[in-house]
């Protein structure tokens, strides 16, 4: 099937995303560290990176700062969690050093839903409040076909090539598909991972398939502060079928937003200025912090955003990264 004109404007979004924030690999990622508000955060999908919310930063109230959460084993060699319940005890110290204070606004797409629920479970386990969750059409239950084992992850590595702008290439009989990887990016350069050395190109393709392996196994407890879905519509099943595989996780208020998009087009325009509008009118209940409260004063400034799908060229990496 040939591709979309969604698949096109999502490709040109991803390049810019990874053309603004590449080379930032930080747990916590400051995509726009001002205000008074509540922060949101947005937490990894699949690759552990979190640069796709870069869209979703301009139509989020400019009050609220908005931070992305990425996973550990990127940016350095280091053990990576062993289960769901590791990591979402990493992520919530690591919200909790930039928010010392609840409550907390959580935002997670496709498996980084997933993760956010747990993360969110977590939290209220520890006695803090759960402001929002809000789960970008995540299932409960991990598809069949999304495998960490050996003989899938050629799948996972044409997906990783997908994301960075490369062709899926990699087919079920490759005998060595992380090697085959890399000589894909090596032959193309100008999209991202040609800049990375080879150990952190694989370093992305361990992380990738620790998240696959870790959501697999997971079993979502229960969360009791107030859930909000969003559903792509146009991708299946139907938006009854995606609530009733939650409601079973989930105690407290339970709400849903339908998008006319597929899934993978979640963060193109019109789908996320509608996301943007209804995160920041739930979030708008929530009262302000003041300076002392609020984000932590170790992040960096906003990266910025423009036009071109909310990048801005002058971006830095963060002065005092963190650990």
């Amino acid at each position: 099937m040939l591709p979309s004109a969604e698949d096109f404007r999502w490709a040109r979004q991803r390049r810019a995303a990874v053309r603004a924030v590449g080379g930032i690999l930080d747990l916590v990622l400051p995509l726009r560290a001002s205000g008074s508000g509540y922060p949101l955060f947005c937490v990894f999908p699949i690759m552990g990176l979190s640069w796709c919310y870069l869209a979703l930063v301009p139509h989020i109230g400019s009050e609220h700062p908005v931070f992305g959460v990425q996973a550990r084993g990127l940016r350095r060699p280091e053990p990576l969690p062993a289960s769901m319940t590791e990591m979402a005890r990493d992520v919530a110290d690591q919200i909790r050093i930039t928010q010392p204070a609840g409550p907390y606004h959580l935002l997670g797409w496709s498996l980084g839903g997933n993760i956010a629920f747990a993360v969110a479970q977590e939290l209220e386990q520890r006695g803090h409040e759960v402001g929002l969750l809000a789960i970008l059409d995540a299932s409960p239950r991990i598809p069949d076909n999304m495998t960490a084992e050996d003989a899938g992850a050629w799948l996972l590595y044409n997906f990783v090539l997908t994301e960075f702008g490369y062709q899926p290439a990699l087919t079920a009989d490759e005998p060595d598909p992380a090697a085959r990887l890399l000589a894909l990016v090596r032959a193309r350069p100008g999209l991202g991972l040609d800049e990375w050395p080879d150990q952190r190109v694989l370093a992305l393709l361990r992380v990738t398939r620790n998240v696959v392996a870790l959501a697999r196994a997971h079993r979502p407890g229960r969360v009791h502060g107030p859930l909000l879905f969003f559903s792509a519509a146009r991708t299946p099943p139907r938006l009854a079928e995606k609530l009733a595989s939650w409601r079973p996780f989930a105690a407290g208020p339970f709400d849903a937003v339908e998008l006319d998009c597929q899934h993978a087009h979640m963060m193109l325009a019109e789908p996320v200025a509608r996301i943007g509008a209804s995160l920041t009118g739930r979030m708008a209940g929530t009262p302000g912090v003041s300076a002392d409260l609020g984000v932590s004063a170790s992040v960096s400034a906003d990266l910025g955003v423009s036009a071109d799908l909310g990048v801005s060229a002058n971006l830095s990496t963060p002065a005092n990264p963190s650990t």
